[in-house]
């Protein structure tokens, strides 16, 4: 298993752009969604949100809100 000094040295001879898709990626999977990340509904993340953003459009409170709010990312 490759250590922590030369995983550092092998990602300090990445572009900067491949240096960023790596740090991309790790924060991804590090903070993710925490426990949800193992979640069904996580598999798509941006339906999931689009639903519940649906279904709070038919509920009692949604009357308070301006239309608009529902449709903001």
């Amino acid at each position: 298993m490759i250590n922590y000094e030369e995983l550092l040295d092998q990602a300090r001879q990445l572009s900067s752009n491949e240096r960023l898709r790596l740090a991309d990626a790790l924060l991804e999977e590090e903070l993710g969604f925490g426990t949800w990340r193992e979640r069904a509904e996580m598999k798509d993340a941006a339906a999931y949100v689009d639903r519940l953003r649906e279904e709070g459009m038919r509920t009692a409170m949604a009357d308070s809100k301006p239309r608009r709010s529902f449709f903001e990312r």
